[in-house]
């Protein structure tokens, strides 16, 4: 009889542990390849407009964001709200912040198309807006659904 309660109680051990390893985060030390990621969104996900890359000085400029490590950014040309934003920061508080002021870009950006383009309004409501760990992620699309699986794979 002890021989079974030894036995019941290491399967437990295991199973908690298991159970507990599982829950563990791997979004913190997961590296995304930006280039892969914002590859697979282009060619995924139908824009209706010509999505640009822009440098760092334009992404400080419509982010508000200077203390990323990396970025990477592509916009419309104003004709519609559509846009591919990567951040990298170096460490998680910093990618918080990086999230709000995302956040606050759509709400700025719903202001603005609301006025001349509001069927824009659509892709700004459903925007993929994720932070894991370091990174902050957006895609605003017609697309959502395909946005956020893609996303989701890279998380």
């Amino acid at each position: 009889m002890k021989t079974i309660k030894k036995i019941l109680l290491f399967l437990l051990i295991v199973a908690i542990i298991t159970t507990f390893s599982g829950c563990s985060s791997k979004n913190d030390t997961t590296e995304i390849d930006f280039n892969a990621l914002s590859n697979e969104l282009l060619e995924n996900i139908e824009f209706k407009d010509e999505l640009t890359a822009v440098d760092d000085a334009v992404i400080q400029k419509i982010y508000n964001i200077e203390d990323f490590v990396r970025a990477q950014v592509y916009i419309s040309s104003g004709a519609t709200a559509e846009e591919i934003s990567l951040f990298e920061f170096d460490s998680n508080e910093k990618a918080e912040e990086g999230l709000k002021m995302a956040m606050e870009r759509i709400e700025e950006q719903k202001a603005d198309f609301g006025s001349y383009i509001p069927e824009e309004l659509q892709k700004l409501d459903k925007a993929v807006v994720k932070q894991s760990g370091n990174y902050v992620i957006v895609c605003v699309s017609s697309s959502s659904d395909v946005a956020e699986e893609i996303i989701t794979k890279y998380l």
